[in-house]
């Protein structure tokens, strides 16, 4: 039978059987998702109905959720079940059976706590998650031991390829789906995906090899601001990470300077307050007569 509990902002409705239930569809405009660990069922001998597994497609497609927290009583989750949801950052999934595609197109996702992630996995695995990542990085039952090894293979492999790896197939699928139709601007967006790769992997660097992070750390010091390879990594921290960490991150390689650091804040125009005031303050001793002449009337 079917049961619906009705929330603030929509409504979960649930399959039940016997002394289970399952979760089959979500209403509404919810935007953190407490899945519970059981609701109330007459037919049921204890009155209650565990929830065990949640329904391939459950999700699919929600734009307002957040954050979801999945129980530890669930045993399965199937297919695509939160896939497309795109504004989703943070979600909990207990040890179960997760089918394909559970996360596919989710490209806000910051963090999967899961009980085979370590802290820094868990925003790595977010982030494979971004940058659609071989399928072998997103497959939560191959996250043990050796899953940041296979991580920085793939992102040192990344790092040789052609920017313009993909760009006949992208064009070929109608640019309308996949993005612009301009190689340039097809390449620069490559690039940045390979600066905020690097980025995040110094950011979390369990297991990091010497070796490693002296070509991610060279990538991005090699597209810092007004590089002739490109302001990639600029852009990447402009447009994806304005904030005080991946700051200092930059800040450390060398990548801001005298002679990058008015072009960036001039760049900023009005947005980014945050970012500008970092940059503003490193500049030291003139921090307020480069802030006053980077505005414009």
């Amino acid at each position: 039978m079917e049961k619906e509990i009705i929330l603030q902002d929509g409504s979960l409705v649930f399959d039940i059987k016997g002394d289970a239930a399952a979760l089959e569809r979500v209403t509404g405009n919810i935007t953190v998702l407490d899945i519970p660990e059981e609701i109330e069922c007459a037919g049921s001998q204890t009155g209650y109905a565990r929830v065990k597994s949640i329904f391939k497609k459950a999700l699919l497609g929600k734009k307002t959720i957040k954050k979801i927290t999945v129980p530890d009583c669930v045993e399965s989750i199937g297919d695509w079940a939160f896939s497309g949801c795109s504004n989703l950052a943070e979600i909990r999934i207990p040890l179960c059976i997760v089918g394909e595609s559970v996360l596919s197109g989710c490209r806000s996702l910051r963090i999967v706590d899961h009980p085979n992630l370590s802290e820094d996995k868990r925003k790595l695995f977010a982030g494979c998650i971004r940058w659609e990542a071989p399928s072998h990085l997103t497959d939560l039952d191959n996250a043990g031991r050796d899953w940041l090894e296979k991580f920085d293979a793939w992102v040192l492999s990344l790092l040789r390829s052609p920017d313009d790896d993909g760009f006949q197939n992208q064009i070929l699928c109608g640019e309308e789906d996949y993005g612009s139709s301009d190689r340039d601007a097809y390449e620069s967006k490559k690039r940045v995906m390979k600066a905020s790769v690097c980025m995040e992997r110094l950011l979390n660097p369990e297991e990091l090899k010497d070796s490693s992070e002296k070509i991610f750390s060279d990538y991005i010091y090699s597209h810092r601001s007004g590089s002739e390879l490109g302001s990639e990594s600029w852009y990447a921290l402009r447009d994806e990470y304005p904030d005080k960490v991946h700051f200092e991150l930059l800040s450390r390689l060398g990548c801001i300077g005298d002679d990058n650091r008015d072009t960036m804040i001039r760049e900023l125009g009005e947005s980014s307050g945050e970012l500008k005031s970092l940059l503003v303050k490193s500049s030291g001793i003139d921090a307020s007569g480069r802030f006053f002449s980077s505005l414009t009337i």
